[in-house]
Protein backbone atom coordinates (compact mmCIF):
# COMPACT_ATOMS: atom_id res chain seq x y z
CA UNK A 1 0.00 0.00 0.00
CA UNK A 2 2.64 2.20 0.50
CA UNK A 3 4.08 1.68 -2.82
CA UNK A 4 0.86 2.61 -4.04
CA UNK A 5 1.05 5.83 -2.14
CA UNK A 6 4.53 6.32 -3.47
CA UNK A 7 4.16 6.01 -7.07
CA UNK A 8 1.10 8.37 -6.86
CA UNK A 9 3.15 10.88 -5.48
CA UNK A 10 6.12 10.47 -7.95
CA UNK A 11 3.50 10.38 -10.67
CA UNK A 12 2.45 14.02 -8.98
CA UNK A 13 6.02 15.43 -8.89
CA UNK A 14 6.81 14.58 -12.77
CA UNK A 15 3.81 16.63 -13.35
CA UNK A 16 5.34 19.38 -11.46
CA UNK A 17 8.78 19.42 -12.80
CA UNK A 18 6.77 19.22 -16.41
CA UNK A 19 4.92 22.40 -15.17
CA UNK A 20 8.02 23.95 -13.73
CA UNK A 21 9.80 23.24 -16.79
CA UNK A 22 7.44 25.57 -18.94
CA UNK A 23 7.85 28.71 -16.86
CA UNK A 24 10.39 31.04 -19.15
CA UNK A 25 12.97 32.01 -17.44
CA UNK A 26 14.87 34.14 -19.96
CA UNK A 27 16.61 31.27 -21.44
CA UNK A 28 15.92 28.62 -24.16
CA UNK A 29 14.69 25.56 -22.87
CA UNK A 30 12.88 22.95 -25.30
CA UNK A 31 10.13 22.77 -22.39
CA UNK A 32 9.20 25.74 -23.53
CA UNK A 33 7.32 24.58 -26.63
CA UNK A 34 7.77 21.07 -26.95
CA UNK A 35 4.01 20.37 -25.58
CA UNK A 36 2.44 23.17 -27.23
CA UNK A 37 -0.47 21.45 -29.74
CA UNK A 38 -0.75 22.17 -33.34
CA UNK A 39 -3.21 21.72 -35.58
CA UNK A 40 -1.44 19.53 -38.43
CA UNK A 41 -3.27 16.82 -40.40
CA UNK A 42 -6.51 17.61 -39.23
CA UNK A 43 -5.53 16.63 -35.74
CA UNK A 44 -3.76 18.19 -32.37
CA UNK A 45 -0.22 17.40 -32.08
CA UNK A 46 2.44 18.57 -30.23
CA UNK A 47 5.84 20.62 -31.62
CA UNK A 48 7.60 17.35 -30.34
CA UNK A 49 6.19 14.81 -32.27
CA UNK A 50 6.65 17.17 -35.11
CA UNK A 51 10.32 18.11 -35.35
CA UNK A 52 13.19 18.61 -33.88
CA UNK A 53 13.70 21.22 -31.12
CA UNK A 54 17.06 23.08 -30.76
CA UNK A 55 19.00 25.47 -29.07
CA UNK A 56 22.03 26.57 -30.69
CA UNK A 57 22.21 29.79 -28.69
CA UNK A 58 21.60 30.72 -24.97
CA UNK A 59 18.42 32.48 -26.03
CA UNK A 60 17.31 30.92 -29.08
CA UNK A 61 15.35 28.03 -29.79
CA UNK A 62 14.89 26.45 -33.35
CA UNK A 63 12.51 23.81 -34.50
CA UNK A 64 13.09 21.73 -37.58
CA UNK A 65 10.17 20.30 -38.57
CA UNK A 66 10.28 16.83 -39.94
CA UNK A 67 7.48 17.89 -43.00
CA UNK A 68 8.35 21.34 -44.02
CA UNK A 69 4.45 21.86 -44.97
CA UNK A 70 2.95 22.41 -41.90
CA UNK A 71 5.67 25.40 -40.71
CA UNK A 72 2.91 28.04 -40.72
CA UNK A 73 0.99 25.06 -38.24
CA UNK A 74 3.65 25.53 -35.84
CA UNK A 75 4.43 28.90 -36.05
CA UNK A 76 0.45 29.10 -35.51
CA UNK A 77 0.11 27.09 -32.88
CA UNK A 78 2.92 29.05 -30.80
CA UNK A 79 1.08 32.21 -31.13
CA UNK A 80 -2.22 30.77 -30.30
CA UNK A 81 -0.50 28.96 -26.91
CA UNK A 82 0.07 32.73 -25.69
CA UNK A 83 3.12 32.38 -24.09
CA UNK A 84 4.89 35.08 -24.97
CA UNK A 85 7.09 33.84 -27.32
CA UNK A 86 7.38 35.32 -31.32
CA UNK A 87 7.67 32.39 -33.85
CA UNK A 88 9.34 33.37 -36.92
CA UNK A 89 9.88 31.32 -40.54
CA UNK A 90 13.47 31.52 -41.04
CA UNK A 91 13.63 29.10 -44.36
CA UNK A 92 13.08 25.41 -43.52
CA UNK A 93 12.99 26.39 -39.56
CA UNK A 94 11.23 28.13 -37.17
CA UNK A 95 12.96 30.37 -34.74
CA UNK A 96 12.43 31.94 -31.77
CA UNK A 97 14.06 34.60 -29.89
CA UNK A 98 13.47 34.33 -26.41
CA UNK A 99 13.17 38.24 -25.51
CA UNK A 100 15.06 38.87 -21.76
CA UNK A 101 12.98 39.00 -19.01
CA UNK A 102 11.63 42.39 -16.91
CA UNK A 103 12.12 42.98 -13.40
CA UNK A 104 7.68 42.61 -13.44
CA UNK A 105 7.79 39.74 -15.84
CA UNK A 106 10.07 37.38 -13.53
CA UNK A 107 7.70 38.59 -10.48
CA UNK A 108 5.20 37.29 -12.49
CA UNK A 109 6.03 34.19 -13.16
CA UNK A 110 7.98 33.43 -10.02
CA UNK A 111 3.69 34.32 -8.30
CA UNK A 112 3.01 31.44 -10.99
CA UNK A 113 5.48 29.22 -9.83
CA UNK A 114 4.29 29.42 -6.25
CA UNK A 115 0.40 28.89 -7.46
CA UNK A 116 1.86 25.76 -8.79
CA UNK A 117 4.16 24.99 -5.94
CA UNK A 118 1.16 25.07 -4.10
CA UNK A 119 -1.37 22.96 -6.27
CA UNK A 120 1.27 20.57 -5.69
CA UNK A 121 1.71 20.33 -2.41
CA UNK A 122 -2.04 20.09 -1.72
CA UNK A 123 -2.22 17.01 -4.29
CA UNK A 124 0.95 15.18 -2.24
CA UNK A 125 -1.27 16.12 1.52
CA UNK A 126 -4.51 14.62 -0.35
CA UNK A 127 -2.76 11.40 -1.61
CA UNK A 128 -1.40 11.67 2.10
CA UNK A 129 -5.24 11.46 3.59
CA UNK A 130 -6.34 9.33 1.00
CA UNK A 131 -3.92 6.46 2.59
CA UNK A 132 -4.58 7.29 5.93
CA UNK A 133 -8.79 7.01 5.31
CA UNK A 134 -7.76 4.02 4.02
CA UNK A 135 -5.37 2.57 6.56
CA UNK A 136 -8.33 3.28 8.83
CA UNK A 137 -11.10 1.29 6.65
CA UNK A 138 -8.63 -1.44 6.72
CA UNK A 139 -8.21 -1.03 10.93
CA UNK A 140 -11.78 -1.52 11.21
CA UNK A 141 -12.52 -4.24 9.00
CA UNK A 142 -9.90 -6.20 11.32
CA UNK A 143 -7.23 -6.27 8.24
CA UNK A 144 -4.53 -4.98 10.77
CA UNK A 145 -4.40 -3.70 14.27
CA UNK A 146 -4.06 -0.68 15.96
CA UNK A 147 -0.14 -0.84 16.14
CA UNK A 148 0.10 -1.51 11.91
CA UNK A 149 -2.42 1.28 11.54
CA UNK A 150 -0.18 3.44 13.26
CA UNK A 151 2.99 2.28 12.24
CA UNK A 152 1.81 2.56 8.73
CA UNK A 153 0.52 5.90 9.34
CA UNK A 154 3.72 7.15 10.49
CA UNK A 155 5.27 5.76 7.00
CA UNK A 156 2.87 7.73 4.98
CA UNK A 157 3.99 10.83 7.11
CA UNK A 158 7.78 10.37 6.27
CA UNK A 159 6.57 10.02 2.67
CA UNK A 160 4.68 13.11 2.47
CA UNK A 161 7.53 15.44 4.45
CA UNK A 162 10.00 13.56 1.50
CA UNK A 163 7.66 14.84 -1.27
CA UNK A 164 7.14 17.93 0.33
CA UNK A 165 10.72 18.80 0.76
CA UNK A 166 11.20 17.83 -3.27
CA UNK A 167 8.44 20.57 -3.80
CA UNK A 168 10.28 23.10 -1.98
CA UNK A 169 13.66 22.33 -3.41
CA UNK A 170 11.98 22.29 -7.10
CA UNK A 171 10.48 25.79 -6.43
CA UNK A 172 14.14 26.79 -5.00
CA UNK A 173 15.64 25.67 -7.49
CA UNK A 174 13.22 27.37 -10.24
CA UNK A 175 12.72 31.24 -8.48
CA UNK A 176 17.18 31.31 -8.53
CA UNK A 177 16.51 30.84 -12.31
CA UNK A 178 13.71 33.01 -12.58
CA UNK A 179 15.44 36.17 -10.65
CA UNK A 180 19.14 35.65 -12.63
CA UNK A 181 19.58 38.28 -14.69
Amino acid sequence: MLDEATQKMQVAIGHLKTELAQIRTGRANVSLVSDISVDAYDSKLMIKELGQITTPEPTVLLISPWDKSIITNIVGGIAKANIGLNAVVDGDLVRIVIPPLTAERREQFIRQMHTILEKYRVEIRQIRHEFIEKLRGKKQLGEIGEDEEKRQKVEVQKLHDEFIEVIEVAGKVKEKELRQV
